[in-house]
């Protein structure tokens, strides 16, 4: 595998001992080994940088397809798609990632890739050709989205935004942290293009009149919310809420990945974290990043999902009376709210009663479960008790 400086071409016309042996799946194998590896991935990088156009790359590789192999030209042009596939999008699981149906994809080993369709899981018939090419795929992976698959990064949570039609948020675990014998890929997908209200109400996430009291909730600046498990659809149902907030409210956005967004132009600032990197110092949580959004100056202070020292400021943000969205992993509203509690008193002094009665504010609950809205619960203070009440507006079963 030699890269041609005289030329700045990839070196062709290589002899294949025992081509006629080899299958078109072994000889994809064998392009994407020769193009992404050695010498070669110099001028594979600078196609990538854009210091050379694709279609100039993808005749450098059919050439070499051409010199090296016994293959006619529509097998030369086959293994290239092929090739392309793999080094430019995801591979086998591109229809996985197209499906709209599909919320979570988990890659486990070669053999075992399992998806979440509308709330259900299930094994794929999608396989890869052995450990070597799932390996393989995991490396282009993160190259592809420029991550470092050391051991100081043996846990990487990325986000590829490159695609026309979904946002990826990945979760990628390597073997240094697994029991297993391969590393572990979870892909999260959400709509490029949001699905609104109306559309949920065609997905049967939640009726037409329940959408019409959400919009008016909004509308009014009332603060919310979302619990539910993994997949429930809180970020779904956020997303079109979101779009719903007047335009004469400003925005303050935190989240983990870049989920949330609005698909107008409007004063809406959002902020992702940013994780120490191997041996980098940069680092930015969600709890550094909701510190901040108290000090600007906004009406609608949203954070994607709460998981820890950030719920102070949310609380705070809550109490000072600004309208308030979060998701956080609950089974139930009253679980939800008593979640926060306890996240708050992890990094702050106050007291159960203290913080329940800051978050009275907080007054609409949506619990969803498996892509629906099951209740909604409204919160108010009962002053004789010192205890929050709940009352259940809303169910599903009801």
């Amino acid at each position: 595998m030699i890269f041609s400086a005289q030329k700045n071409v990839l070196r062709t016309g290589e002899s294949e001992q025992n081509a006629e042996a080899l299958t078109q799946e072994q000889i994809v194998e064998k392009v994407v080994d020769y193009v992404t590896s050695g010498f070669n991935v110099a001028r594979f990088n600078m196609c990538e940088r854009g210091e050379i156009s694709r279609e100039v790359f993808a005749g450098e590789v059919m050439e070499h397809i051409r010199s090296t192999y016994r293959v006619n030209e529509a097998q030369v042009r086959e293994i290239y798609g092929q090739f392309s596939r793999f080094v430019w999008s995801y591979y086998i699981i591109d229809g996985l990632i197209a499906d709209p149906d599909i919320s979570d994809i988990r890659i486990i080993d070669f053999r075992h890739v399992y998806i979440k369709r509308r709330g259900v899981r299930s094994l794929s018939d999608i396989r890869f050709q052995s450990e070597e090419d799932y390996e393989r795929f995991v490396e282009r992976v993160a190259l592809k989205n420029k991550v470092n698959m050391g051991n100081n990064n043996a846990i990487n949570i990325f986000t590829d935004k490159s695609l026309d039609d979904w946002i990826l948020r990945f979760n990628l675990s390597t073997r240094y942290v697994l029991s297993g014998n391969a590393p572990m890929l979870h892909i999260r997908k959400h709509a490029r293009h949001k699905k609104l209200l109306p559309r949920l109400v065609a997905d049967a996430m939640l009726p037409e009149g329940l959408a019409a009291l959400l919009m008016d909730k909004i509308e009014a600046g009332e603060s919310f919310l979302l619990c539910g498990a993994g997949s429930a659809g809180k970020t779904t149902l956020m997303n079109a809420m979101l779009e719903i907030i007047p335009d004469r409210f400003s925005i303050f956005c935190v989240q983990e990945a870049e989920e949330l967004f609005s698909m107008r132009a409007r004063e809406f600032c959002a902020y992702h974290i940013v994780d120490n990197r191997g041996e980098g110092k940069v680092r930015y949580t969600l709890e550094d990043i909701s510190r901040n959004g108290l000090l600007v100056d906004s009406d609608v202070y949203m954070i994607g999902e709460i998981k820890g020292g950030e719920a102070k400021d949310f609380l705070y943000a809550v109490h000072t009376g600004a309208i308030c969205y979060a998701s956080i992993h609950a089974n139930s509203p009253r679980d939800a709210y008593f979640r926060l509690v306890d996240y708050v008193k992890r990094s702050s002094s106050h007291s159960t009663e203290e913080i329940l009665f800051m978050l009275r504010s907080l007054k609409n609950c949506i619990f969803l479960k498996k892509y629906k809205i099951d209740t909604i619960t409204e919160i108010a203070w009962c002053d004789e008790k010192n205890e929050m009440l709940f009352k259940t507006i809303y169910s599903r079963e009801g």
